[in-house]
This record gives C-alpha cells, sequence and structure tokens, in this order.
C-alpha cells in the first residue's frame, strides 16, 4: 500500500479524534481510527453496573456548545435537562440561586437567596449579559486570556464572599480549579454557554455522546482495544503507526487525537517535539446509591460553600435522569477537585458522607444522618487529566495543527480550550488542515 492510497490514520477515539474522522470521512478519505481502549470516547465515557449509568467523572452537555452540537442529533439523544440553578450550602444555610431568565420559577428563590447580596446578584445579572454579547472568539481574547477568573471577578466588583461561596465551588467544579486561578475566558466561555442553552445529560449516560459521534463512521472505520506503540517515519515524513503487537499501519497521513502526556510521548518515538500545557487538572466522583428518597434531592447541584470543604459540588443524578438507575434507586454524584481529588477511597468517601449529611441537615431534613447512613458508595471514578490547566497567558502558548514533520498532524482540546467543545473545535481544525495539506 503506498502513502497515496493508505488510510489516513487517527489516534485516539475520544470527541476530538471522532470529529476529525467524520470530516475525513466526508471528505471522500478512507480514515481509520485507532482506539487505546476497549470503546470508543476518551474521557467522555459511561460505565453501565447493576442498572447503574456511571459517567466517568461528573460532566454535563451544553447544548449551546456552537461546534459540538453540529455533529449531534440532540433529540436522539433524549437529553435531561438540570434546572438551572445552584443550591449554596454555607453556614448551616442553604440558599437557592438560579437563571430566572432561563426559568422564571426561580425568580423568588433567587432575589431572597441570603448567600448573594443583592448588588452581587445585580452583578451576576450584568456578567450574564456581558457574557453573551461576547461571540465564542471574543471570550478567549487577550484582554481576558490573561487575566484569572478571580481577579476578573474582584475587578467587576463581586467581593470575597460570593467569590468563595458561590463561584470557587460552582465554576470551580467547571473549571476544576476552586482557587479560581484558571483565565477569565474559560469562565467567560462557559458563562456564556450557560446563559444561552440548557446543561443536560444524554439519558444512556455522556458516554452517548461518543458513540453517536462514532456512529457517523463505517463500522470497520474505528478499532477499540488497538492501542499505537510508535510512529513510522521514512524520508522525514511520518508514513505510519507501529502497534503494540508490532504490527505496523501505513498511512498517507496520521493525527494524533490523544490526551496531552500521550501526544508527546508518541510524537517523541519519530523524534518530534510537541508543546504541551504544563499542568493537568483531576477530579474524583464518588457515587452513592439508596432506596428512596435522596438527602440531597432536586434538579440543581448542592454547592458546598465551607472553606474547609472536600467535595465542592454535589447532585442527585436520578432526579436529573432517572434513566441512571433502577426504578425506586437514587443516585449521588459527589465531586472532589484539585488536592482534595488526590486524597485516599477512604477519605473521600467519610469526607463525603459527612458533608452530605451537613448538606442535608441544612435544608432542614430532620432525617439527614440516617438517610446519609443509608447510602452505599457505587462506585469512584478518578480522572487525573481531567483538564490541562489554563493559567492566565495559557493562549499565547496554544500549539497548532502541524507538528513540524510532515505527514503528523494534532486533533486536540489544547489547540482551543479544555472542553468538549474545545475538542470538537480542535478535531474540526486539524481535518481541514489534512485535507489541505493532501
Amino acid at each position: 500500500m503506498t502513502s497515496d492510497t493508505a488510510p489516513i490514520i487517527v489516534v485516539g477515539a475520544g470527541v476530538a479524534g471522532l470529529v476529525c474522522a467524520i470530516e475525513l470521512h466526508r471528505a471522500g478519505r478512507t480514515v481509520l481510527v485507532l482506539e487505546a481502549e476497549s470503546a470508543v470516547g476518551g474521557r467522555v465515557r459511561s460505565t453501565y453496573r447493576d442498572g447503574l449509568v456511571c459517567d466517568h467523572g461528573f460532566q454535563v452537555l451544553f447544548t449551546a456548545y456552537p461546534t459540538l452540537r453540529r455533529y449531534l442529533d440532540l433529540d436522539a439523544l433524549a437529553l435531561r435537562r438540570f434546572l438551572p440553578a445552584a443550591r449554596i450550602v454555607q453556614g448551616g444555610r442553604v440558599s437557592l440561586i438560579g437563571d430566572a431568565l432561563s426559568d422564571p420559577s426561580l425568580l423568588l428563590h433567587t432575589v431572597f437567596a441570603r448567600a448573594v447580596s443583592l448588588p452581587d446578584k445585580l452583578r451576576l445579572l450584568a456578567l450574564r449579559r456581558f457574557a453573551q454579547q461576547l461571540s465564542v472568539d471574543d471570550c478567549f481574547a487577550s484582554r481576558f486570556a490573561g487575566v484569572s477568573t478571580r481577579d476578573f471577578l474582584a475587578a467587576r466588583g463581586f467581593g470575597t464572599a460570593v467569590i468563595d461561596g458561590f463561584f470557587a465551588p460552582f465554576y470551580g467544579g467547571i473549571l476544576l480549579d476552586c482557587s479560581l486561578a484558571t483565565s477569565a475566558s474559560v469562565l467567560l466561555f462557559t458563562f456564556k454557554m450557560l446563559a444561552e442553552g440548557d446543561t443536560v445529560v444524554p439519558a444512556a449516560g455522556m458516554g452517548a455522546i461518543t458513540r453517536q459521534l462514532a456512529a457517523h463512521l463505517p463500522a470497520d472505520a474505528v478499532c477499540t482495544a488497538n492501542p499505537v506503540q510508535s510512529l513510522l517515519s521514512h524520508d522525514g515524513r511520518i508514513t505510519g503507526v507501529v502497534m503494540a503487537d508490532g504490527v505496523v499501519r501505513s498511512a498517507s497521513a496520521v493525527v494524533l487525537a490523544t490526551a496531552a502526556p500521550a501526544a508527546v510521548r508518541l510524537a517523541a518515538t519519530a523524534g518530534v517535539s510537541l508543546a504541551a500545557p504544563s499542568g493537568a487538572l483531576g477530579t474524583t466522583t464518588l457515587y452513592f446509591t439508596t432506596h428512596g428518597v435522596s438527602p440531597i434531592p432536586g434538579r440543581a447541584l448542592w454547592l458546598n460553600g465551607e472553606a474547609s470543604a472536600t467535595i465542592s459540588h454535589a447532585v442527585t443524578m436520578t432526579d436529573v435522569a432517572p434513566d441512571y438507575a433502577p426504578r425506586g434507586v437514587s443516585m449521588i454524584a459527589a465531586s472532589a477537585v484539585g488536592e482534595a481529588a488526590d486524597r485516599s477511597d477512604a477519605a473521600l468517601e467519610s469526607a463525603a458522607r459527612g458533608e452530605l449529611a451537613a448538606m442535608a441537615r441544612a435544608s432542614g431534613d430532620g432525617l439527614a444522618d440516617a438517610k446519609t447512613a443509608a447510602l452505599s458508595l457505587a462506585a469512584i471514578w478518578r480522572v487525573p487529566y481531567a483538564q490541562f490547566a489554563q493559567p492566565p497567558g495559557w493562549r499565547e502558548h496554544c500549539p497548532t495543527t502541524a507538528c513540524g514533520i510532515p505527514g503528523l498532524w494534532r486533533a486536540s482540546e489544547v489547540l482551543h480550550s479544555s472542553s468538549l467543545d474545545g475538542a470538537a473545535r480542535g478535531g474540526q481544525d486539524a481535518a481541514q488542515a489534512v485535507l489541505s495539506s493532501l
């Protein structure tokens, strides 16, 4: 097989790799996606166990994602919607604050919520309008990318109490950074997505998203459980890959669509040095089940506003998506980020039980302790590399699709932002670059 007739090989079947492969396939190119794991999805996968749907870490889909939504049939995903609100637990009290413009039923709760002052509520409304007026590219302009989320919020007049009590647990869960040291660009982008669409999960779990993407490709175009060991080069050009079992696969081009550390490692096998973000942000999610009503019911996130919190946020997934568990069973997802995510299973479980009970007691549930004691730990998912670090100035060092050697390209969220839409955009950009080169 010559380089002209060989397929384009995409290494990695996450969102970026699948979107890249879809674009190449639509352009009439033969494509082969090689995935090391036993199923497609990368970090966007779900495991099914005893009737439970356990996403690999707490994840959501923003229906307003401009790039990813073009590749999805949202109706076919049977989306289940979160309430556009959060319950803030702090000082033994619960306050419900939400987006009343999206859901008018939240207006009175939000007006009377004690956790956020009236001036800060008005600032939140102004920030919502400000983010909506920006384009996606505007959100990532240098004037926002060069400042931290914490400094940006302070500059807009938000006080320490609301930054630490609301933004840190809520956006800390999105940014995986409760210190809010992440670039303000990411805050603005997510704020815009929250304002312009719904926050949802598919009925069958987040893994349904990547399975639907894979369904756009021929059945023989995606090979799972096929890890790539190294790249093959000839006369200064990448000409294929070597599999873990020693099999050589020729390629007219190779696209690296893995997480940044794996892409750097593979490129190095051909003597190519790839730029990569220097930091990694991880998260650990504990899934608890109980028969009957959850101690933290409802479709809104529960935010732990305490400074000593281990669990930053939690939600009863079955109140959002009943399909996540058998009838009569409630399932809670409780997530830790930052240093807390690295604690032992036993330490996390103990802290989660105590903090979930405190949340329930704050809501006035007299059976809080009994309900929490009845919880069964169903699973713990650790995702050490859930996002790459995006501190102020990171956009100045974003890599490009070209890898510095003919025949090798990169499809990744690192080309844009660490999000599902950033991954889709990275895949799309890589496909366009490959097609132009051929």
